[in-house]
């Protein structure tokens, strides 16, 4: 999901007559807009302050005088909060105005912080982003948010349509996300004799292994004004290492899909030896033909199946990507003369798709 900033300006008009009397407009102070830019194209979009209102962050900005001996640091790590009751993000601490002459350039990040505390705080520069050593296990949940940098500023614009006016800001996630969702592939087979077997399948836990959880990340600003991000898409890591639990994994599984929670925060990392371990339990049951008698015929419990969350199409779990895992159990081997009972489970191979932020799935089978 990606997030824009406004910033609304104004510049005082100077008007003069025939007496050389000057008149000034007040100076009008800059305040800054949010707007959620993946629903920027809708007919009604959301107001970014509607989810992140109590969450400042961090601008800088450089002015370029008309003399370029004249060009000054014009904010440095300014934070900026949303204020209720004019329903605007605005400078805390301070009040800034737009000069009358030369321009502005600015670099936003979320979420704020100052000089490190509770948080380590990027060091921005006009043509870079570092961020020092970020552990996402001491900052879960935290959405870390750098913005484009936007040049030659004179005044607020409106390029959205989104009913503000001012300094059009790009924010992009500099983490990424996974997610799982689950179902089985089948729960019933009959046979060309009318035999039913059935299958009840409890996922116990799904855990991951062998995740990375911190490194730095630096960008550089390319020659189109884009941020370059690193060659593997991914941040430069620690050698710390976690296993994660996914939350909300236990039940029993049904054809229809399920969601397993919401996607949690990662790392953005290079994937070799992570991976996926499923504990899960089946019960096996069957009704002969011409019975209405079900009866258990085994129970196969905390089978553990394990499998790399690398696969031909995913390397990496990207900057601003959102992965989703699709999981699609089958509770038995039907094919190619394999009897399951007697050979075992087979480990599990993943297809996942990637999306900017967005949740797009692609099924995989995985055989218990």
């Amino acid at each position: 999901m990606r997030k824009i900033l406004y910033i609304t300006s104004a510049l005082g008009v100077i008007l003069t007559s025939c007496t050389k009397t000057v008149v000034e407009e007040p100076l009008k102070e800059i305040f800054f807009q949010w707007a959620d830019h993946s629903v920027v194209t809708k007919a009604d979009p959301e107001d970014y302050k509607d989810r992140y209102k109590d969450i400042p962050f961090g601008t800088y900005a450089w002015y370029k005088a008309v003399n370029p001996v004249d060009n000054s640091n014009f904010m440095e790590n300014q934070k900026v909060s949303y204020v209720e009751p004019s329903n605007r993000w605005t400078t805390t601490g301070i009040t800034y105005y737009w000069p009358k002459t030369g321009t502005l350039d600015f670099i936003s990040y979320s979420p704020y912080t100052e000089d490190g505390i509770d948080a380590p705080a990027p060091v921005i520069t006009q043509s870079g982003i570092s961020y020092p050593v970020w552990d996402v296990n001491a900052h879960q949940d935290v959405d870390v948010m750098y913005s484009d940098k936007v040049t030659g500023l004179t005044g607020n614009v409106n390029t959205y349509n989104h009913g503000y006016e001012g300094v059009p800001t790009l924010f992009h996630h500099a983490l990424a996300k996974v997610g799982f969702k689950v179902r089985a592939l089948y729960l019933s087979a009959t046979s060309e004799t009318g035999d039913v077997t059935r299958w009840e399948v409890t996922i116990n836990s799904i855990t991951l292994n062998d995740i990375l959880t911190s490194g730095k990340l630096s960008l550089t600003l390319g020659e189109d004004g884009t941020w370059v991000k690193p060659e593997t898409n991914a941040w430069d890591p620690s050698d710390a290492l976690t296993n994660i639990s996914i939350e909300g994994a236990e039940g029993e599984l049904t054809e229809d899909q399920q969601i397993l929670g919401e996607p949690f925060i990662v790392l953005p990392q290079v994937l070799n030896k992570q991976s996926v371990t499923i504990n899960a339990t089946i019960k096996t049951y069957h009704t002969s033909t011409g019975s209405s008698e079900e009866r258990l015929l085994y129970t196969e419990p905390n089978l553990n199946v394990t499998g790399l969350l690398k696969s031909p199409a995913l390397d990496t779990w990207g900057i601003n990507q959102c992965v989703y895992y699709d999981l699609v159990f089958s509770p038995s081997l039907t094919n190619g003369g394999i009897d399951p009972f007697i050979d075992g489970p087979i480990s599990i191979t993943f297809d996942p798709a990637v999306a900017d932020w967005d949740n797009v799935t692609v099924t995989q089978i995985i055989q218990l």
